[in-house]
């Protein structure tokens, strides 16, 4: 006995299902119990009366310049707008991180900050080493001396 290749198989299979899509949509009329008439793409309830509509989804085929509306023209579609969007973010993103970059760059070395806070520095640490009252204070010193350390490292180095 011979057999098909998979990929063979593989590739008639998609081409039967593709086949078999694109050309009719499934749709029902419903009318409840209670008179409404909705359409939908699932089968009625067994309590509404159902008909079954059949739609055809291409487009004439007579128009030259006619929109096709076939479900994988609808998914192309799709796909186009959602790698459009995430393009928009991805360069929402970059541009954040440049301006980001950019603002902290400019705060870099500054020889007026860095000895203000270099002096903030000597005075806190004085302070925790002078002890405290209370261990609010001590506290509160000790995150002063801490505060002014991390604006030192930002604008000395």
């Amino acid at each position: 006995m011979h057999y098909a290749p998979r990929n063979a198989l593989r590739l008639v299979g998609i081409g039967l299902l593709l086949a078999g899509t694109a050309a009719q949509a499934e749709l029902y009329k419903c009318r409840g119990t209670n008179g409404h008439t909705t359409y939908q793409q699932t089968a009625c309830e067994a309590t509404a009366q159902s008909a079954d509509l059949s739609v055809d989804t291409q487009a004439p085929k007579n128009a030259p310049l006619a929109e096709d509306y076939s479900v994988g023209k609808q998914l192309e579609s799709m796909r186009d707008a959602r790698t459009k969007r995430a393009l928009a973010r991805e360069q929402a993103r970059h541009a954040e991180e440049t301006e980001r970059a950019r603002r902290t760059d400019t705060n870099r070395f500054d020889a007026a900050k860095c000895a203000r806070h270099r002096s903030e520095v000597a005075k806190w640490h004085q302070k925790v080493l002078n002890g405290y009252r209370t261990r609010s204070e001590k506290d509160f010193n000790q995150n002063k001396l801490a505060y002014h350390q991390a604006l030192v490292e930002r604008y000395c180095e």
